[in-house]
C-alpha cells in the first residue's frame, strides 16, 4: 500500500471546504478513510490546524476535527532529531523541512500538498491534488 504524507493544507481544504481545491483534496482524505492509501500528517500539522480553525469555528468543533484527523490519519511523532535536522539544513522555511523530514522518516512515497514552490527537495516526490489520481493509479 502507498505511504502518502499530507501536507496541513490538504486537510484545512477539507475541513474548511475551499471550493476552488475542495474535490481533489477530498478525494484523497477519502482514500485515507478507506484504506486505499495509508495517510500521514505531521504532529505539528495539528496543531496549526487548531490555531487555523479556532478562528473560523469554536473551540468544541476545532477539537472534533482533530479527533476525526486522529481517527484516520497516522501521525508522525515531532522529535529532536527531525527538530535538530530542520535547524542544521539549508532550506529557508523551517516548517516546510520539518515536512519534509517527517515524511522521509516514514519513507513517504510522497508529500501532497497545493504549495508545492515550499518544497523544492529531489528527496522525495511532491504532488498536487490535482495530479493526485495519475500518480495513484501509476
Amino acid at each position: 500500500m502507498k505511504k502518502i504524507f499530507l501536507d496541513t493544507n490538504i486537510l484545512l481544504d477539507v475541513i474548511l471546504k475551499r471550493q476552488f481545491y475542495l474535490q481533489n483534496s477530498i478525494l484523497v482524505w477519502s482514500d485515507c478513510e478507506r484504506k486505499i492509501i495509508d495517510g500521514y500528517v505531521s504532529a505539528i500539522s495539528l496543531n496549526n490546524i487548531h490555531y487555523i480553525l479556532r478562528k473560523y469555528v469554536s473551540s468544541p468543533r476545532t477539537l472534533e476535527y482533530l479527533k476525526c484527523i486522529l481517527n484516520i490519519f497516522k501521525i508522525v511523532p515531532l522529535d529532536s532529531t527531525i527538530l535538530y535536522q530542520a535547524i542544521d539544513s539549508p532550506e529557508r522555511d523551517f516548517e516546510d523541512t520539518i515536512q519534509i523530514l517527517s515524511a522521509l522518516q516514514i519513507k513517504a512515497d510522497c508529500i501532497l500538498t497545493r504549495d508545492i514552490e515550499h518544497f523544492k527537495t529531489q528527496r522525495i516526490p511532491i504532488v498536487v491534488p490535482a495530479n493526485y489520481i495519475k500518480w495513484r493509479c501509476g
